[in-house]
């Protein structure tokens, strides 16, 4: 590549053969600077390069919305919890326990703790048309106790025919260098479409919109440097010496001290201004500085709102950008660094924990609330919907199968074939399913004789047999012929109807009332021998009872 000769190899193509490229610096990507466009064709339109160097001095630090725009990004990535999966499966159980877990997320280096490595990790990926360059510090075992940024604008990668890259050179001083091993490093870049050695930045296709805001404050800046007044020609119609031209340059000179300063001029054929600038009127300029900032946060992806300006926008359109800036940006930003992070152990899965950012929880309990509707309408089973809502399985047969409203009637299973009802029904003679009352004029489980209704409530009440599920029968009508079969009486007692045979004392209730015993005649006979206070308070504990 370029950037590994002293020779622009992208130039050479385009010139003559007696022309030579210019050249470029050890490491230099390729370079669409004007002052190595020597061919008029490929002065054509605006093509100027962004390296790392240009895009923080050109546009971070003088453009507010690339700052801002890079600072989103960077801090809300450097925010979230790195964690660890096993079996290197993004559905692998979550590790705790890990050295890797206090580099990514506590201390990354002795001179730079996580987030800070992990903020500038984030900028450099979106300004370096190089990528991000990360050494691995490993200890005699091999474990990684540490991580370091390399400078990108003195580090590039060797190429090799065979491995693609044999090495990176890390440039120390002008006359020194330092060739780290491939294994050593990680290279973290977005895809460039026609350079595998290139990351593609957002600097590239916001290069001309962050000039053209640069100029603008610029001009604007100069335009009240020059007490508010355009640029022009002083045109005199009479002769005068080069003494008197100084003398009008210096007094009609833009100046702040000299705001609101008036100036006389003499001239016996009288003098002209000739207006050669543009004001900021004619110049569109509020117009031309709204365009240039949508298209430098449309090319990081970045909505106004996210940045904290939400003003013009409804509840609704602002949640909306949230999502997409979450979906859209920052979604692809950490694949992109947890898939480069995959190397430095082959045994984990690199992921990001998203799990507390607000619109990924609002986005979680939509999705759940489409899976509760759709198990609702018996498309999902029970289980399903568990494990598409975070929660474990539950071990049962009828969590698998699919219940269809309104009386959740079992009509399929997700985990083996449905009986049909036909293959279902009991066979004459078979033991019901544990818990369900047996069929009236069904034999029991030792071939004995049909039981009575009676005799199967009582069966039923200390039932040891787990409930038959009937295939295509709803639940509830099998729960209300159950509750029909059973024969109960009303207990005094307990208030309600329980099995019948439960209540004592009723079986002379058909008695006529001379034949029933009563409780007091025991008493008669001690009556007469009792004083007349006591049968008053024997009288009253009976009629407690």
């Amino acid at each position: 590549m370029a950037w590994n000769s002293g020779v622009n190899k992208a130039i050479d193509s385009q010139l003559g053969a007696g022309e030579k490229a210019a050249k470029i610096s050890v490491g230099a990507p390729i370079s669409y600077s004007p002052s190595v466009q020597v061919n008029s064709q490929m002065n054509k339109g605006y093509s100027d390069g962004w390296d790392i160097t240009k895009a923080y001095k050109e546009a971070m630090a003088k453009v507010t919305w690339v700052y801002r725009a890079i600072n989103v990004i960077a801090s809300n990535q450097a925010s979230l919890p790195m964690i660890l999966r096993k079996d290197n499966s993004p559905f692998g159980e979550i590790v705790n326990d890990n050295p890797l877990l206090k580099i990514f997320n506590n201390t990354t280096n002795l001179g730079e703790n996580a987030w800070a490595f992990r903020s500038r990790l984030s900028s450099q990926l979106l300004l370096s048309s190089r990528g991000v360059f990360v050494e691995v510090v490993r200890d005699r075992v091999g474990t990684p106790v540490a991580l370091h940024l390399l400078p990108p604008q003195n580090t590039a990668p060797i190429p090799d025919e065979k491995k693609f890259v044999k090495g990176f050179e890390v440039k120390i001083t002008a006359y020194q260098s330092k060739i780290l091993k491939p294994e050593d490093v990680i290279w973290i870049r977005q895809p460039h479409p026609l350079d595998p050695y290139l990351s593609m930045t957002p600097m590239e296709s916001a290069g001309m919109a962050i000039e053209v805001e640069t100029l603008a404050k610029i001009y604007n800046r100069n335009f009240l440097l020059n007490d508010g007044r355009p640029g022009g020609l002083l045109v005199l119609r009479s002769e005068i010496d080069e003494t008197d031209k100084e003398e009008l340059r210096s007094r009609f000179r833009g100046d702040l001290s000299r705001t609101g300063a008036v100036g006389v001029i003499s001239s016996d054929d009288g003098a002209d201004f000739v207006d050669t600038a543009a004001n900021p009127r004619d110049a569109a300029y509020q117009a031309m500085r709204t365009i240039s900032k949508e298209e430098i946060l449309a090319a990081f992806g970045v909505p106004e709102s996210v940045i904290g300006n939400a003003s013009g926008r409804t509840f609704a359109n602002a949640a909306e950008e949230g999502r997409v800036f979450w979906m859209e940006t920052m979604g692809p930003h950490l694949q992109l660094i947890a898939r480069s992070f995959d190397r430095i152990d082959d045994t984990y899965f690199v992921d990001f924990d998203t799990s507390g950012v607000p619109i990924m929880i609002l986005a979680k309990q939509e999705r759940e609330r489409h899976n509760l509707t759709e198990f609702q309408q018996g498309l999902i089973s029970v289980n399903e919907y568990r494990e598409s809502s975070a929660r474990k399985k539950v071990v049962s047969e009828l969590a698998d199968s699919l219940l269809s409203n309104p009386n959740l009637t079992p009509v399929g299973n997700t985990e083996k074939p449905m009986v049909s009802e036909e293959q279902g029904a009991v066979p004459p003679g078979a033991p019901p399913m544990p818990g369900a009352p047996p069929m009236e004029g069904a034999l029991p489980a030792d071939g004995a004789p049909p039981m009575t209704p009676e005799q199967a409530a009582r069966f039923a009440a200390g039932a040891a047999v787990p409930p038959q599920i009937e295939a295509g029968v709803s639940l509830q009508q099998q729960a209300t012929a159950a509750l029909q079969e059973q024969v109960t009486e009303f207990s005094p007692e307990e208030g309600a109807f329980v099995p019948f045979g439960s209540v004592q004392g009723t079986q002379q209730i058909e008695l006529p009332a001379s034949e029933v015993p009563s409780e007091l005649e025991e008493l008669e006979e001690d009556e007469k021998s009792l004083p007349l206070d006591l049968k008053i308070k024997e009288l009253e504990k009976l009629l407690l009872k």
